[in-house]
């Protein structure tokens, strides 16, 4: 980093690239010879299965436990080959969409299905809320500071750019000119100082902690001070809801009456029946979304959300894996499939036995069927998890690569009988109850941790029982969890997990001495180049350790009905989110 060329974002080629100022500004994204074209980052599945060359990638359905740093809730190909992709897939590269205005309805209004009991906790505040995956529709109402753009990189939002300094604890911001409130109010640095110390009250805003000073100079330029250098780890941050911009006069309303700069503004909310949002007529890049509005209505998760989208009801959901095959041959429903670091794993309580004991850690992680689990669960469509992270992150770890990829129980009692344990062990584990591939996978886990001398006693709880039952007053043993993607933040993935300010990592203790420095250091920058090794060293060390037990890399898919929605539907980096960008309901 240096002091006037913003924090670039990562790259995936054989070496350091050097990206201009000029370069950054126009694309935040990767140099134009290693852009990827749109049908590498979202692949469509039309009917067949992925074939073994192509990289399955992840997801994770939005109503499950996240882990994300600082949370309670946590919740290389080479230019040449890019170049021949890009060429066959036709793509522009463009953000907008290019819809010939004859097919495109001006006041299509789409049909957004998503499960609202579970994902929304009747909240449009982001400094109250208490469940993150209200960032589906709250990221649509509020521009947040920069954008999280990709897995790779981040992108601008109200700020148009930003540089840091180089000792990573000072970042300058520059906001986009003539950015405007939904209310016409204009949007001002001292607005983003009031939001920001609005916000950082939650408990579930950890991120925001890390302000030392925010200083507004004059209307169009924000100076925030970190207490350490974790400049890296704060702009990802501030693309998620600890980065929404509030309109001030508004903020005391804002639990129902949100105001923000975003391309929709709130038009409507009934608890538990719907989430009505329309366009706003101020919002500065108005040609990028086409919709008039979205109506994000109430399905349950799975077999429900597929029946509303088959019957009509909806034009467009999440879909689980486990219902892939019931839209895979319709002619009139179209998937795509993006590349995620969402993935499924157990969480362990780690201050008592039986989890206090390594070899009992690593006997577990002999006794789970991750191929098996994919396969059957998520239809083969994600990639099992033998680390923290998948094979094309710069922070894999090859040498650790598929360590527990056997599934081996006559090694699993091995470890547990040397660990005191000859006849085996109970333990008790905890299953969000709203969310059918999580409840599936744990009934095959306990069935294969029997083979292996692991007596799982499964209790399924609802979603909002989570925090208080399992983490604050401490109830079972192990929790079927879900970690979601940082992006280019791959130092955060560990710090909520294993650092002494992370909420799991205190109230599983799972602090890590070790761990927390390469965490801290991965924390002062995106660049992969930097970041990855320093990950690669701790996921080595998490895996010997067998401090969490990695399953699925979960696939991010999207359905949509193809005769109602049209442009650019693209796959998202994870869950508890939604692109609406270039997207439109057709005549």
């Amino acid at each position: 980093m240096n002091d006037s060329v913003p924090e670039t974002p990562p790259d995936r080629s054989p070496g350091p690239i050097n990206l201009n100022k000029h370069d950054y500004e126009l694309s935040y994204s990767l140099p134009t010879f290693l852009k990827l074209p749109h049908c590498m980052g979202a692949r469509e599945l039309s009917g067949t299965r992925p074939r073994s060359a192509v990289r399955r990638q992840g997801r994770q359905t939005h109503s499950v436990v996240k882990k994300r740093a600082r949370t309670p809730i946590r919740v290389t190909a080479v230019a040449a080959t890019l170049a021949l992709l890009a060429a066959a897939c036709g793509s522009s590269g463009s953000s907008h969409h290019e819809a010939a205005p004859s097919v495109e309805n001006p006041n299509g209004v789409l049909r957004y299905g998503v499960d609202l009991t579970s994902s929304f906790s009747n909240d449009f505040d982001p400094g109250t809320l208490t469940n993150d995956c209200a960032f589906t529709e709250l990221s649509n109402i509020y521009q947040s500071v920069v954008t999280q753009a990709s897995n790779f990189a981040i992108g601008p939002g109200a700020a148009q750019s930003w540089t840091v300094s180089p000792d990573g604890t000072t970042i300058t911001f520059h906001l986009r000119p003539g950015l405007v409130f939904s209310n016409g109010q204009p949007v001002t640095s001292q607005d983003i100082v009031t939001s920001l110390n609005h916000i950082k009250k939650s408990p579930t805003r950890f991120s925001l902690t890390e302000i030392k000073s925010m200083t507004a100079p004059d209307p169009s330029t924000l100076v925030i001070q970190l207490n350490s250098a974790t400049a890296g780890d704060f702009l990802w941050a501030l693309g998620y809801l600890d980065g929404s911009v509030m309109e001030p006069s508004s903020i005391p309303t804002a639990s129902t009456s949100p105001v923000g700069s975003g391309p929709y503004m709130l038009k409507s909310y009934q608890q538990g029946s719907s989430i009505t949002i329309t366009r706003n007529p101020h919002y500065w890049d108005s040609k990028a979304y086409p919709l008039a509005g979205v109506d994000f209505v109430q399905v349950g998760l799975g077999p429900p959300a597929v029946s509303a989208l088959l019957s009509g009801a909806v034009d467009m959901i999440g879909l689980d894996p486990v219902n892939y095959a019931e839209v895979k041959n319709n002619p009139n429903i179209k998937v795509v499939n993006g590349q995620s670091y969402d993935y499924m794993l157990m969480d362990l309580r780690e201050n008592r036995p039986p989890f206090n004991n390594e070899k009992v850690r690593q006997a577990l992680e002999y006794a789970i069927n991750r191929e098996e689990i994919n396969n059957v669960v998520f239809g083969g469509l994600g990639e099992p998890a033998y680390q923290s992270f998948p094979t094309w992150s710069p922070a894999y770890n090859k040498s650790v690569g598929s360590k527990y990829s056997s599934y081996d129980p006559p090694k699993a009692k091995s470890l547990l009988a040397s660990a005191g344990y000859p006849n085996g062990l109970s333990f008790k584990f905890y299953v969000f109850n709203g969310d059918e591939s999580f409840v599936r996978a744990a009934t095959i886990m306990q069935s294969e941790l029997a083979a292996a001398g692991f007596h799982a006693q499964i209790t399924e709880i609802p979603a909002n029982d989570i925090l208080p039952d399992f983490f604050t007053n401490k109830e079972g043993d192990a929790l079927l969890s879900a970690n979601l993607t940082n992006g280019p933040n791959i130092g955060n993935n560990y710090e909520g997990a294993y650092t002494p300010i992370g909420f799991i990592a205190n109230a599983l203790g799972s602090v890590s001495q070790v761990l927390n420095p390469l965490i801290v250091k991965g924390e002062s920058t995106l660049n992969a180049s930097v970041v990855g090794p320093l990950m690669q060293e701790a996921s080595g060390i998490v895996m010997q350790q067998a401090l969490e037990v990695p399953i699925v890399f979960q696939p991010a898919l999207i359905a949509y009905n193809t005769t109602r929605v049209g442009g650019d539907v693209k796959a998202l980096i994870g869950a508890c989110r939604s692109d609406l960008q270039g997207i439109y309901i057709k005549k």
